[in-house]
């Protein structure tokens, strides 16, 4: 609520922006938080993490001593 207030005092003291603007200004960023929403919401609703949300052991990042192939 605070950015959409900041927004707002910064198009009425800079007029320069279309109603076009505004529309596709606020489509976005309201798209951009309802997937940062959907996505938060959809980890948080599990019970227990499952194998697909951590990167398997098997994977050789090369950041050891003698883990480098010859």
């Amino acid at each position: 609520m605070n950015v959409l207030c900041t927004i707002l005092a910064v198009a009425r003291a800079e007029p320069g922006l279309t109603r076009g603007g505004w529309t596709v200004m606020l489509i976005s960023i309201g798209l951009v938080m309802w997937l940062c929403a959907f996505c938060i919401r959809r980890i948080m609703r599990e019970s227990r993490p499952h194998e697909h949300h951590h990167a398997p052991l098997e994977i050789d990042t090369h950041d050891l001593p003698g883990s480098r192939p010859s």
